[in-house]
């Protein structure tokens, strides 16, 4: 099978593009229904509304990119498209792991570098929430666009 350029391109751009409105959507919908006062006066995070409404946007982003933008790719073309998202939050990652970019303008750099992932935020919550280890769950959210895999059709 002879794969495109302008396929190999589409995932990338999704998850660019979903990531970036995500975010915009994430912050409108949390802080008006995850943001709460205590009966001490102290305002939180809900964490269970912050795992619905990222849980939703998760599904929904999935959906319409799989159903809608990815529809007429086959899943071989989906997975090499994916593979350059995959590839670019694993540079990431071990970036920000190899020189310690966890606080300061560092960590404000790799949180913007790091929007195209911004979809799939339920994943390391989840892993958070199970386990204490930041960066499993971080992994494997780089790993996320191969799902979109399951939307391609089987030849072309």
């Amino acid at each position: 099978m002879n794969i495109q350029k302008k396929t190999l391109w589409k995932v990338p751009l999704f998850c660019g593009i979903a990531g970036v409105l995500v975010y915009i959507l994430s912050v409108y919908i949390l802080l008006r229904l995850a943001i709460v006062r205590l009966p001490d006066g102290v305002i939180t995070a809900d964490n269970t509304r912050v795992l619905i409404i990222y849980g939703a946007l998760f599904v929904g982003t999935l959906l319409i990119g799989g159903l809608v933008f990815l529809r007429n790719m086959a899943r071989k073309e989906i997975f090499f498209s994916a593979s350059i998202v995959v590839l670019y939050g694993a540079i990431l990652i071990f970036i920000q792991w190899a020189f310690n970019l966890t606080t300061g303008p560092g960590a404000i750099w790799m949180i913007y570098l790091f929007r195209p992932f911004e979809w799939c935020s339920v994943v390391p919550l989840i892993f958070f929430r199970i386990n204490d280890n930041f960066w499993i769950g971080v992994a494997v959210q780089v790993l996320t666009p191969y799902l979109f895999v399951l939307f391609g059709k089987r030849s072309k």
